[in-house]
C-alpha cells in the first residue's frame, strides 16, 4: 500500500513538472533602433532613446539598442530624443524642445522591427542663434588679456557646421584670461531654457553668465568645459541658474578661456550657439 501511494506521488509530481515545462511562454518581439535623427541641418548629441508602448513607459534606453517587447498587436510606439543634461552621464534628460516620434505598428512574437526616428524642434526659430555665418558675430571681448584673438575661420569639413566657425586663441602670462560674452539677452523665469553648443578646446574653457540687476551685476560660471579635440555638442540647462538670479532684468552669456602656460596658446572654438526656449 505504501509503495502505490509512493509511485502515485512521483507520477503526479512527473505530471505536474512537465505541464510547468511545457505551458506556453510569451516570446516577445525585438525592437532596434540605431539612432534619433533631427530634421533639417543640425548638430545633434542625442544620446538615448525613451520609449513609450500603448501609453505605458519602457524605460530609457543608450543609443543603439535593441530590447524585447512582450506586447504583441497592432500598437502605438511613442519614441523621444533623450540627452545628457550638461553633459553628465548619470543626468539624462527626455529633451523638452525635440518632438516625439510615433508609429503604428504590428508587434509579432520573435520578429525584429528597426524603427529609424526622426524627430524635430518644437520652436520655429532660436531666440539667440551665432553660428557664424553671418557679417560680424554677436560676441563681444570682455578681457583682461591684451594676448589674444578672436576671428572667424573658414572651414567647411562638416556640412553640419556650416562653413564658418568662431575662434578665439589666447598667449601670455600665467592668470590671465580671455573672455567673450553675447549682448544682454531677456531669458524666461518660467520655462525650461536650454544652451545648446557646438565647441573644441585644447584646455578648459569656462562658459557662464552675467545677471544684470538694476544696481549691479552678478558674474556665475556654469561649467567647466575639458579638452576636446573634436567637435563636441552640449546641451546645457539654464534654468537652474536663472532661478538664482530671479531679480535680474538682464543676462549676458560668457564664454572664457584661462591662460594655462603649459600650452604655447589656449584655443577654444565655438559654433551653434543657440537658446532654446518658447518666445
Amino acid at each position: 500500500m505504501e509503495m502505490k501511494l509512493v509511485l502515485s506521488s512521483v507520477f503526479l509530481f512527473l505530471l505536474v513538472g512537465c505541464e510547468i515545462i511545457n505551458q506556453d511562454e510569451d516570446i516577445p518581439s525585438i525592437l532596434s533602433i540605431e539612432a534619433i535623427e533631427v530634421q533639417g541641418n543640425h548638430t545633434t548629441k542625442i544620446t538615448d532613446a525613451w520609449i513609450y508602448v500603448d501609453s505605458e513607459f519602457q524605460g530609457v534606453f543608450p543609443l543603439p539598442t535593441q530590447f524585447p517587447l512582450l506586447k504583441t498587436g497592432q500598437q502605438t510606439i511613442i519614441v523621444d530624443a533623450g540627452i545628457k543634461k550638461n553633459g553628465i552621464a548619470s543626468s539624462r534628460d527626455n529633451y523638452p524642445y525635440f518632438t516625439s516620434y510615433t508609429i503604428e505598428t504590428n508587434l509579432i512574437p520573435n520578429q525584429n522591427i528597426t524603427l529609424i526616428p526622426k524627430v524635430d524642434y518644437t520652436i520655429n526659430s532660436f531666440p539667440f542663434n551665432e553660428n557664424f555665418e553671418g557679417v560680424g558675430t554677436n560676441l563681444y571681448i570682455l578681457s583682461d588679456s591684451i594676448n589674444h584673438t578672436l576671428e572667424k575661420v573658414y572651414d567647411n569639413s562638416n556640412e553640419k557646421l556650416g562653413n564658418y566657425h568662431g575662434k578665439s586663441e589666447i598667449s601670455g602670462n600665467f592668470g590671465e584670461l580671455f573672455e567673450c560674452a553675447t549682448g544682454n539677452i531677456n531669458l524666461p523665469k518660467n520655462q525650461q531654457v536650454y544652451l545648446e553648443m557646438d565647441y573644441k578646446c585644447n584646455s578648459t574653457i569656462i562658459v557662464g553668465i552675467y545677471a544684470n540687476g538694476t544696481t549691479s551685476t552678478k558674474k556665475n560660471a556654469i561649467i567647466y568645459l575639458n579638452t576636446k579635440e573634436d567637435w563636441n555638442k552640449i546641451y546645457l540647462s539654464l534654468s537652474e541658474v536663472i532661478a538664482n538670479y530671479r531679480e535680474a532684468i538682464s543676462y549676458r552669456l560668457f564664454f572664457a578661456i584661462p591662460r594655462d602656460t603649459s600650452y604655447t596658446q589656449n584655443t577654444m572654438h565655438l559654433d551653434n550657439i543657440r537658446l532654446v526656449y518658447e518666445e
